[in-house]
């Protein structure tokens, strides 16, 4: 079938679950069955309007800022579907405002023409790194968001679900980070001819693998676990400037 053509179905679809996740808004006060439903539409719509991008070029989509901005979104709302039973509208709010944010930053600032992978992007080590290191920022934007409920909650029923939300973001998002820094590292011999780069982007995911690595063993030191919640909110500020700043605002092989 022509490419073409499936760009367009994906434009398509792209602009249809804009309007599912604008609603959000909306029943995000209603029940949780009602909202769990509308936002699920509006994931599987996006997740098709990313693999029709994907067939029109055949290759994994993620070759430019468009398509970076909203595999961090789609990645925000699979989490939001996880949690979809935390009854806090601050948190869910929360999670969902930065992946809408996201979301509509690249419908405004950004071409949706399709664009085709360079050679540097051609290797399996790459499709493998990127979608993990979004999933990945998504958990600890998860953490931001409970951190940001708990300050809100006077119940200690309530602060202790959202203090396991912020454990969970910190453990499970420092393993794929780990784990996507492994396949980074093996993407970048392939792509560079060497495993670490001084590179502004290379540098932060070195700070924030440290920091995280730091946040999961507050637990074992009792004198600053007090400062769990917050520290789960100022890593969402180094998150932002290891993923944007780095490509925006740097000098960055990671720029593209």
């Amino acid at each position: 079938m022509d490419p073409q053509l499936f760009i367009k179905l994906s434009i398509i679809l792209y602009w249809s679950s804009l309007l599912i996740y604008t609603s959000y808004w909306v029943v995000g006060f209603l029940g949780r069955g009602t909202r769990f439903y509308v936002l699920l539409s509006g994931v599987i719509l996006h997740s098709i309007s990313i693999a029709f991008r994907g067939i029109s070029i055949e290759y994994f989509p993620l070759t430019n800022k468009f398509e970076s901005f909203t595999a961090f979104a789609l990645a925000c709302f699979t989490v939001l579907l996880f949690y979809s039973r935390v009854e806090s509208y601050v948190y869910r709010i929360s999670l969902f405002c930065v992946g809408y944010c996201f979301f509509v930053v690249a419908s405004v600032f950004f071409s949706m023409k399709q664009s085709y992978a360079p050679p540097l992007m051609l290797t399996i080590w790459y499709i493998l790194h990127v979608p993990i290191s979004f999933f990945c920022y998504a958990l600890w934007t998860s953490s931001s968001a409970a951190a940001m409920a708990n300050y809100f909650s006077a119940g200690a029923v309530d602060k202790r679900r959202y203090e396991q939300i912020i454990d969970f973001g910190f453990q499970y998002g420092f393993i794929a980070f780990s784990i996507s820094m492994i396949f980074g590292g093996l993407w970048g011999y392939v792509a560079w001819g060497s495993y670490f780069l001084w590179d502004a982007k290379l540098l932060w995911s070195v700070i924030i693998w440290f920091f995280y690595a730091t946040c999961i063993h507050l637990d074992y030191w009792p004198e600053v676990r007090k400062f769990k919640t917050s520290l789960a909110m100022v890593g969402f500020a180094i998150l932002l400037t290891t993923y944007v700043g780095t490509s925006f605002f740097a000098r960055s092989s990671h720029s593209f």
